[in-house]
């Protein structure tokens, strides 16, 4: 089953990041400049989040043991900003829906990859 869904979710996040990157090069804001659009600490935030999720993606991808844990740190960590309201990060209904998605099955693997690890150590 993991080997199924790692590179399902890795695909998404690598999706998703693209997207961010397109979003902080203002792609579909026709004139509008996105530090204005999404001010200082949301274009940052943005940045560091899109970076991470790429970097999360390619982890994944080549199997390391760093990539899952690095999307379910920073998506959680996004989740709780956005629903704080801290800071002005713009993700919608559908960003947030996607994002949940990316939390549970980074979460899943995490559950799966740990029950891998737990058996194998009283065996």
């Amino acid at each position: 089953m993991i080997n199924k869904l790692t590179p399902a979710i890795a695909f998404l996040a690598l999706l998703g990041g693209i997207y961010d990157v397109g979003r902080l090069a203002g792609f579909g804001l026709g004139s509008e400049d996105p530090l204005q659009v999404y001010s200082i600490s949301g274009f940052t935030l943005l940045g560091v989040f899109a970076i991470a999720r790429i970097f999360s993606a390619v982890g994944m991808w080549i199997k390391s043991n760093w990539g899952t844990p690095l999307l379910f740190g920073t998506t959680l960590i996004e989740l709780s900003i956005f629903l704080s309201g801290v800071a002005v990060i713009d993700i919608g209904i559908f960003g947030f829906a996607f994002r949940l998605i990316q939390l549970t099955g980074s979460l899943m693997i995490l559950v799966i990859l740990y029950r891998i690890w737990h058996s194998g150590r009283h065996d």
